[in-house]
């Protein structure tokens, strides 16, 4: 048993090592989603005493990022301050090729799907934003104003911030490219439609294999102790909030005491092996960036605690109503404590690819073994669990 609790333990450590790395993925994605609108209504009404705070807000979350040392420079340029220093940060960190890959992929047709394949790699702002056309916007405007004298390195820049620097490196390269885009174009076609299958199969449902340890919350002396617990379920599609999910788990006792048990009106003393649940789970999104995922569920099904004792049955052979003879023959009855399993757990999950998920699932169990009028020993109702799942 201090095998299979080492094995899940180190298995939780490993999952919550992986886990702190991206917490500050996760603030600053927080952050740009709550910063963009602000943003896109600021620069809609050309109210850029405001943009301070909400810039400061995102660079202390995600670091230097294009977009807004973009929005830096184009206010400096509306303000008429110096902007050279800015502009050349902005090229330093190359953030002048990661705004023309972007226009490039925002002009893809699949470029819902390249954003949601690599969010970090666009500094989780999304492609087509209207941000991204309102600095367009801006940027023209510039270009073509009698009321600012630019230098060189600003009409630069603010070609490029209106993608006029990647519509003319798409027009030189159109002749060098040609012969290429022939020769791959089925090769590139078959990838991208491979690509977008992959993604949309996060819509299916998902198998998920189960393994913890289930034991009792509270209690003294109680009959069953923390064991290990396996079990294999299907969960419906994470596109929607509401998720069912459906399955058996099985608990191995093996740190477990004798109870009694009414064997034909005799008291056996009987010890357990095993328990079963049967049943299902109805649980709510809280939660849900694609990579992290939260659902609090509500758990009912059937539990069943073996009991150790089978008798083999003989059925005599008997005539139906039609006159057909039916055979009789052997069969094993197990002898089962059976009651109702209520439950609420709490499931958080970590996206490792696609549709595929790394969680951990931590639960209240309550049993009323005392429905079972053949159990005659007082069995503890109340039980915890933590478990480890993948969902692929």
């Amino acid at each position: 048993m201090n095998r299979y609790i080492s094995v899940i333990l180190f298995s939780i450590i490993t999952l919550f090592t992986i886990i702190p790395s991206s917490f500050a993925q996760d603030k600053c994605e927080l952050t740009i989603n709550s910063s963009l609108d602000p943003l896109t209504k600021i620069l809609n009404a050309n109210q850029y005493d405001k943009l301070a705070s909400i810039l400061a807000q995102i660079e202390q979350s995600c670091g230097t990022i294009e977009l807004v040392q973009r929005i830096k420079i184009v206010h400096l340029i509306i303000a008429k301050q110096s902007s050279g220093n800015a502009i050349e940060r902005y090229l330093d960190n190359g953030f002048d090729e990661q705004l023309l890959n972007r226009f490039a992929d925002a002009a893809r047709e699949d470029f819902a799907y390249q954003y949601e394949s690599n969010k970090q790699q666009y500094n989780y702002v999304p492609l087509r934003h209207p941000i991204d056309q309102l600095i367009k916007t801006r940027a023209k405007a510039l270009l073509q104003s009698q009321s600012y004298t630019l230098s060189d390195a600003e009409i630069d820049i603010l070609n490029l911030f209106s993608n006029e620097e990647l519509l003319r490196n798409q027009a030189s390269s159109v002749k060098q490219t040609v012969p290429e885009k022939q020769e791959h174009a089925v090769k590139e076609e078959l990838e991208e439609t491979l690509a977008l299958a992959d993604y949309y199969s996060k819509s299916k449902i998902g198998f998920l294999p189960y393994i913890g340890v289930y034991g009792p919350l509270g209690g003294k002396n109680t009959t069953f102790g923390p064991n290990l617990s396996v079990g294999f379920t299907i969960m419906s599609s994470l596109q929607k909030s509401f998720i069912f999910e459906g399955g058996f788990k099985v608990r191995i006792n093996s740190n477990d005491k004798n109870f009694d048990y009414n064997y034909y009106d005799q008291s056996e003393s009987v010890n357990s092996n095993f328990g079963l649940f049967f049943g299902g789970a109805v649980g709510y999104k809280i939660y849900d960036n694609t990579k992290y995922i939260v659902i609090p569920k509500l758990n009912i099904g059937i539990d069943m605690v073996d009991t150790g004792i089978s008798e083999d049955i003989y059925t005599d052979g008997y005539y139906d109503g039609y006159g057909d003879y039916i055979s009789g023959g052997n069969s094993t009855k197990l002898h089962t404590v059976n009651t109702m399993h209520l439950g609420l757990s709490m499931a958080g999950m970590r996206q490792i690819k696609g549709k595929n998920y790394i969680g951990i699932e931590a639960g209240y169990h309550y049993t009323p073994y005392q429905w079972d009028h053949n159990l005659l020993s007082n069995i503890y109702n109340h039980y915890g669990s933590i478990e480890l799942f993948f969902r692929f």
